[in-house]
């Protein structure tokens, strides 16, 4: 292959489905933004507080502000991965795999101490009363979105697997100082 030669179709696949994880963990992060940006507003207007119930909203307070700040790391890492996909490497699918797994584990791990685990309501009334602050909606997203990123990072790294990304990482010319793609059009317009 050539350096202008555009990538083979499960390379643009795998970096496609890397960029829709990159998508689905951005948009769950903005959500986790946007709930503590309202979150003192929302605490003081569903006042007032049981001593148990304002231990509860500091630590869903404290996890939402966790979940931002780990959204916004693998929104990162996986901006990376799908900046490396299309770099003709040997290392590329290597480097994209392992920061699959990490992202899989720390969002999988992100779940588990996410701000729905901060709520241990006594009762029903409790319950609806700290759900002002961390509403169901965001806890369902939470869990769809790990699912489908977990999903589409490991569907990413088996295209990588196939025979002709193989080629396309294994078989370019070592002269080149950009061995990639030549524009974004390679990746999005050709099939």
């Amino acid at each position: 292959m050539a350096h202008g030669t555009p990538p083979s179709r499960p390379v643009r696949q795998a970096f496609w489905l890397v960029t829709g994880g990159l998508i689905l963990v951005a948009a769950q992060t903005v959500a986790a933004v946007v709930l503590l940006l309202r979150f003192g507003a929302a605490y003081d207007a569903h006042g007032p507080w049981t001593f148990s119930e304002q231990m509860q909203a500091d630590t869903v307070h404290t996890r939402l502000v966790g979940a931002a700040v780990l959204g916004a790391g693998m929104s990162l890492l996986l901006a990376g991965a799908a900046l490396a996909v299309p770099r003709r490497s040997t290392s590329t699918r290597t480097v994209v795999g392992f920061a699959g797994l990490v992202v899989a584990v720390a969002l999988l791990l992100g779940i588990v101490l996410g701000p729905d685990g901060g709520v241990l309501a006594g009762d029903a009334d409790e319950l609806a009363h700290l759900e002002q602050l961390l509403p169901v909606w965001f806890t369902a997203s939470a869990s769809a979105t790990v699912t489908a990123v977990v999903v589409l990072l490991g569907t990413a790294f088996a295209r990588l697997g196939r025979d002709a990304a193989l080629h396309y990482y294994q078989h370019h010319d070592p002269t080149a100082t950009w061995r990639g793609f030549t524009s974004w059009f390679d990746i999005a317009g050709r099939t």
